[in-house]
């Protein structure tokens, strides 16, 4: 299968990725409408929620622009590290954010063992998926250079 390109891999996933960012916006603009209708409290969990949300929400909006590149056939490009840097520091703030909502639950309410391991694992995925796009953002950035530095010598 092709991946560069308008009928290649990193077409078919932008649009996936536009679908999931609509729904997501529709099901933040949507949630509190339905959480007043339902006469339910305000949970911190849900104030820890939007933060995290809006988080991956622009994840996945940088990452739109990234496979926009592989749908050009340009994906080594000074854009495509400043995405993945700019991917990076989000994924960094909701790490942050994921820790800030582990310390409460654990420390706070303490809740059940298994809601807490899901929170840990959060944390650690998020901190994992930040380390994972630093290392990307510099790869693509070395090879940019090489990049350059070859077009220069041509």
């Amino acid at each position: 299968m092709e991946i560069l390109g308008k009928k290649g891999l990193g077409n078919f996933l932008k649009i996936m990725l536009e679908i999931v960012l609509v729904i997501g916006i529709l099901i933040l603009a949507i949630f509190p409408i339905i959480l007043r209708n339902t006469n339910m409290d305000i949970n911190p969990n849900i104030i820890i929620f939007y933060p995290n949300a809006i988080c991956l929400l622009i994840i996945i909006y940088h990452f739109i622009g990234l496979f926009d590149s592989l749908k050009k056939s340009n994906p080594f490009c000074e854009n495509t590290v400043n995405k993945l840097k700019k991917a990076q520091k989000i994924s960094e703030i909701a790490s942050g954010f994921w820790i800030l909502d582990f310390l409460y639950e654990a420390v706070l309410v303490r809740i059940s063992i298994s809601y807490i391991l899901v929170l840990a694992f959060m944390v650690i995925l998020f901190i994992g998926v930040s380390i994972a796009l630093y290392i990307l953002s510099e790869l693509f950035n070395k090879a940019l250079e090489y990049k350059n530095e070859n077009d220069l010598m041509i």
